[in-house]
Protein backbone atom coordinates (compact mmCIF):
# COMPACT_ATOMS: atom_id res chain seq x y z
CA UNK A 1 0.00 0.00 0.00
CA UNK A 2 1.26 3.46 -1.03
CA UNK A 3 2.07 6.10 1.84
CA UNK A 4 -0.95 8.41 2.16
CA UNK A 5 0.32 12.34 1.42
CA UNK A 6 -0.32 14.13 4.49
CA UNK A 7 -1.68 17.40 4.31
CA UNK A 8 0.27 18.38 7.48
CA UNK A 9 3.88 17.79 7.17
CA UNK A 10 6.15 17.39 4.62
CA UNK A 11 9.61 17.54 7.00
CA UNK A 12 10.92 15.08 9.09
CA UNK A 13 10.81 15.31 12.94
CA UNK A 14 8.74 18.73 12.26
CA UNK A 15 6.60 19.31 15.25
CA UNK A 16 3.73 21.07 14.60
CA UNK A 17 1.40 22.90 17.94
CA UNK A 18 -2.38 23.68 17.32
CA UNK A 19 -2.70 26.10 20.38
CA UNK A 20 -4.84 29.18 21.16
CA UNK A 21 -2.82 32.60 22.22
CA UNK A 22 -5.78 33.82 23.86
CA UNK A 23 -5.96 30.88 26.59
CA UNK A 24 -3.12 30.68 29.52
CA UNK A 25 -2.09 26.91 29.60
CA UNK A 26 -1.89 27.26 25.17
CA UNK A 27 0.39 29.69 25.86
CA UNK A 28 2.37 28.38 28.37
CA UNK A 29 2.48 25.08 26.57
CA UNK A 30 3.83 27.48 23.15
CA UNK A 31 6.35 29.08 25.07
CA UNK A 32 7.90 25.91 26.41
CA UNK A 33 7.81 23.77 23.14
CA UNK A 34 9.55 27.21 21.02
CA UNK A 35 11.91 27.09 23.79
CA UNK A 36 13.67 23.65 22.92
CA UNK A 37 14.54 24.59 20.13
CA UNK A 38 13.29 22.26 17.89
CA UNK A 39 11.92 22.61 14.27
CA UNK A 40 8.17 23.66 15.31
CA UNK A 41 5.34 25.12 13.24
CA UNK A 42 2.45 26.46 15.57
CA UNK A 43 -0.46 27.34 14.25
CA UNK A 44 -2.59 29.65 16.90
CA UNK A 45 -5.99 28.61 15.76
CA UNK A 46 -7.06 32.15 17.01
CA UNK A 47 -5.70 33.28 14.14
CA UNK A 48 -5.71 30.68 11.53
CA UNK A 49 -8.78 28.93 10.40
CA UNK A 50 -7.87 25.38 10.08
CA UNK A 51 -9.80 23.49 7.19
CA UNK A 52 -11.95 20.44 7.89
CA UNK A 53 -8.88 17.96 6.24
CA UNK A 54 -6.49 19.26 8.40
CA UNK A 55 -8.49 18.18 11.37
CA UNK A 56 -9.15 15.44 10.32
CA UNK A 57 -5.74 14.33 9.82
CA UNK A 58 -5.18 15.65 13.56
CA UNK A 59 -8.11 13.11 14.77
CA UNK A 60 -6.80 10.42 12.54
CA UNK A 61 -2.62 11.06 14.02
CA UNK A 62 -4.90 10.79 17.66
CA UNK A 63 -6.70 7.89 16.87
CA UNK A 64 -9.62 9.61 17.64
CA UNK A 65 -13.03 10.96 15.74
CA UNK A 66 -13.13 14.08 14.76
CA UNK A 67 -15.97 14.33 17.76
CA UNK A 68 -13.29 13.57 19.79
CA UNK A 69 -11.17 16.37 18.98
CA UNK A 70 -13.54 18.51 21.55
CA UNK A 71 -14.43 17.90 25.28
CA UNK A 72 -18.12 17.99 25.56
CA UNK A 73 -18.24 17.17 28.88
CA UNK A 74 -15.96 20.58 29.80
CA UNK A 75 -17.67 23.21 31.39
CA UNK A 76 -16.74 25.45 28.49
CA UNK A 77 -18.56 23.75 26.29
CA UNK A 78 -21.29 23.19 28.34
CA UNK A 79 -22.16 26.76 29.36
CA UNK A 80 -21.85 27.67 25.42
CA UNK A 81 -23.49 24.55 23.65
CA UNK A 82 -25.47 22.79 26.61
CA UNK A 83 -25.21 19.14 27.68
CA UNK A 84 -26.11 18.21 23.79
CA UNK A 85 -23.38 15.69 22.77
CA UNK A 86 -24.60 14.59 19.20
CA UNK A 87 -22.22 16.67 16.96
CA UNK A 88 -21.16 15.53 13.16
CA UNK A 89 -17.93 15.86 11.88
CA UNK A 90 -19.05 18.85 10.00
CA UNK A 91 -20.59 20.32 13.84
CA UNK A 92 -16.70 19.71 15.14
CA UNK A 93 -15.15 21.18 12.70
CA UNK A 94 -17.22 24.87 12.60
CA UNK A 95 -17.17 24.56 16.19
CA UNK A 96 -12.96 24.80 16.60
CA UNK A 97 -13.40 27.27 12.95
CA UNK A 98 -15.42 29.41 14.79
CA UNK A 99 -15.19 28.86 18.56
CA UNK A 100 -11.20 28.24 18.86
CA UNK A 101 -11.87 28.12 22.58
CA UNK A 102 -13.01 24.87 22.48
CA UNK A 103 -9.86 23.53 21.80
CA UNK A 104 -9.52 22.95 25.40
CA UNK A 105 -6.42 21.71 25.29
CA UNK A 106 -2.86 22.10 22.29
CA UNK A 107 -2.39 19.41 20.37
CA UNK A 108 1.05 18.35 19.31
CA UNK A 109 1.70 16.24 15.71
CA UNK A 110 5.23 14.83 15.35
CA UNK A 111 5.60 12.92 11.82
CA UNK A 112 2.76 10.19 12.44
CA UNK A 113 1.50 11.02 16.02
CA UNK A 114 0.03 13.35 17.72
CA UNK A 115 -0.90 13.94 21.33
CA UNK A 116 -3.06 16.14 23.42
CA UNK A 117 -0.86 18.16 25.64
CA UNK A 118 -2.71 19.14 28.67
CA UNK A 119 0.42 20.44 30.51
CA UNK A 120 3.91 21.74 29.38
CA UNK A 121 5.57 18.30 31.04
CA UNK A 122 3.79 16.44 27.99
CA UNK A 123 5.64 18.27 25.08
CA UNK A 124 9.30 16.47 26.27
CA UNK A 125 7.33 13.43 24.60
CA UNK A 126 7.85 14.16 21.25
CA UNK A 127 11.55 15.60 21.98
CA UNK A 128 14.75 13.77 22.61
CA UNK A 129 16.11 13.53 26.00
CA UNK A 130 18.59 16.94 25.21
CA UNK A 131 16.12 18.58 23.47
CA UNK A 132 15.05 20.64 26.48
CA UNK A 133 18.42 22.08 27.16
CA UNK A 134 19.68 19.36 29.45
CA UNK A 135 23.30 18.17 28.98
CA UNK A 136 23.59 13.97 29.07
CA UNK A 137 26.51 13.09 31.41
CA UNK A 138 27.49 10.25 31.61
CA UNK A 139 27.30 9.25 35.54
CA UNK A 140 30.66 8.31 37.52
CA UNK A 141 32.51 10.61 35.02
CA UNK A 142 34.17 13.79 36.17
CA UNK A 143 33.22 17.32 34.78
CA UNK A 144 35.81 18.90 32.55
CA UNK A 145 36.01 22.39 34.06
Amino acid sequence: MPNQMSVLNTKENLLILFYNSEIKNHKEIYAYTKSAEKDCHAVDISKTKVTGTVWAEVAEKLSITVHGLIDTDHSAFENRYGKEKELSADDTIKILQNDPEMLIFPIMVKDDTAKIIKNYSEVTRFHDPDSIGIEKKEIGKENDY
